[in-house]
Parts: structure tokens; sequence; C-alpha cells
């Protein structure tokens, strides 16, 4: 990764570089990235569904796809019925998927984007602080079968991933100390920088 000398963003390099958006007010944001597109399909969980009356991309289509909260929403069922949906609203190779939510729901919409006429763009705006640090980094898309977790998946980047901090302020404890062990991790296994920062802190400072 390459970091900007103000930290606004990082570019990730991979086959398709992409910017990895810090701190920044999602929504206008996302308006931006997506002048250029004639319809954008956002998916994202029940729960989260508040948050679509944010979204103004008055430049174009907008379309809502619901999925069910957490794993539940990860399958083959739910990705069926999104391609259907797709298909349904006529998106071409040059629309959009955006996936607003936790780790499962970028996972998933990243999957339908992978595999919707063998690739579309689509953006990533994590919600979870597991998913700013790991699922909606990488290019790691998939979904779960009835035997096991994540066997069916592809590698398929993003254009873009926003990550706005505000969202860590709705989490649960047990949610955000998830993502921590995620940020550990990292830490032992690439920057023990990580480590030094978080030594000595705890969940409520």
């Amino acid at each position: 990764m390459r970091r900007r000398s103000k930290m606004s963003s990082i570019e990730v390099r991979a086959e398709k570089s992409y910017q990895v958006h810090l701190d920044q007010d999602w929504a206008p944001l996302l308006e931006s990235l997506t002048l250029n597109r004639n319809k954008v399909a956002i998916i994202s969980s029940e729960s989260s569904k508040a948050v679509i009356p944010a979204i103004n991309l008055s430049h174009c289509t907008v379309y809502h796809y619901p999925i069910p909260d957490g794993e539940a929403g990860k399958s083959a069922v739910v990705a069926a019925g999104l391609w259907e949906k797709l298909h349904h609203d006529g998106f071409t190779r040059t629309d959009l998927i955006v996936g607003i939510g936790g780790g499962a729901v970028t996972d998933l919409a990243g999957f339908v984007a992978a595999s919707w006429l063998r690739g579309i763009d689509w953006i990533a705006v994590p919600t979870t602080l597991a998913g700013m640090v790991d699922a909606a980094i990488g290019g790691k898309t998939g979904i779960n079968t009835n035997t096991a977790k994540n066997l069916v998946g592809a590698f398929h980047s993003p254009v873009a991933v926003i990550i706005d901090t505000k969202w860590l302020q709705s989490l649960s404890r047990r949610d955000f100390a998830a993502g921590l062990a995620e940020v550990i991790k990292c830490g032992f296994i690439r920057d023990p920088e990580i480590l030094f920062l978080l030594e000595g802190q705890n969940l409520d400072s």
C-alpha cells in the first residue's frame, strides 16, 4: 500500500488498484464516486435500511436490495435472488453495486458483482470495525454453503472502499471487540507498531 501524506486515503495496489477513503462523510463521497454511472444497486442488511435516505444520487437510478442480517444473508439463495433483481432492472457492465454493512454484506455484494456479467464494478462501505480492517479490504468475496463458510467465492477488488469512522459509534461492545481482534492480528502479522499503539488501551478508551 502507498499512503498519501494527509492520510485521507490509502492506495491498495492490486491487479486493479483502488483507494480506501478514510474518515470521510460517506454519503457525499459515494455521490462523487458514482457520477459516471447510470444505475446503482445498494445491497444492505435489513437493519441498515435506515441509512438509505441519506443516499442522494440524483444523477442516476438507485435500486435498494435489502438482504437478511448477518451470515443468513450470505447464501446462494440470497445471491440468486440478487442476480434475478439485477436482470429484471437491466444492470449492464457499466453499472455499479454498492455494499453497505458488515463483513457478510460486503462479502456478498462483492461476490454478486464478481459473478454478474463476469464481473462489474462495486464499492464497499463497511460499517463494522472488522469490515473496515479485514472483510472489505483485499478483494476477497464469497458466500456460504450449507456445510461451511466461504467455500464459494472469487477475488474481485472493489473500485473504492469508503471508511467513515462514525459508523463505529453504533457498534455493540462485542462487535467492536471482534473488530479489534482483527486489528491485533494485523499487528502480529504485518506491523508491530499497531501493538505498541494499542498497549495499555481498553475497550472504553
